[in-house]
C-alpha cells in the first residue's frame, strides 16, 4: 500500500492522500482522522492511576513515599498524555480551518 497512516492494529491504510476509500483507482484524498489510539492510551493511563490511588487507600496508614512517587509519576504521566492529545486534537482543527480559508479565497 502507498502514503497515508497505516493503523497499527489491522494494518489497513485509514487517511492520508493517497487513500482511496472507493476502491476505484482514483485518488479521492484524506477521509478522515482516527484518534482513538489516543482514548485508548489516555483510558490505559487513568486505570493505571485508579489502580495506584485504590493500592494506597488500602494501606491506609502503612502507605510508603515510594507509594506516593509511583501515583504522582502515573498522575504527571497521564497530565502529559491528556495535554499531548488536546494539542495534536487542536493542531488538527486549525490546520483544517486555515485549509478551508485558503480553498475560499
Amino acid at each position: 500500500m502507498s502514503g497515508g497512516y497505516t493503523e497499527r492494529f489491522t494494518g489497513t491504510i485509514t487517511q492520508g492522500w493517497l487513500f482511496n476509500a472507493g476502491g476505484t483507482g482514483s485518488l479521492q484524498g484524506q477521509q478522515g482522522v482516527i484518534f482513538s489510539f489516543l482514548v485508548d492510551a489516555i483510558n490505559q493511563l487513568t486505570a493505571v492511576a485508579k489502580s495506584k490511588i485504590a493500592i494506597i487507600r488500602s494501606k491506609k496508614s502503612a502507605m510508603s513515599i515510594a507509594d506516593m512517587f509511583d501515583l504522582q509519576m502515573a498522575m504527571n504521566r497521564l497530565s502529559q498524555f491528556s495535554e499531548m492529545s488536546t494539542s495534536v486534537i487542536s493542531a488538527m482543527n486549525t490546520s483544517m480551518t486555515s485549509m478551508a480559508r485558503n480553498l475560499k479565497s
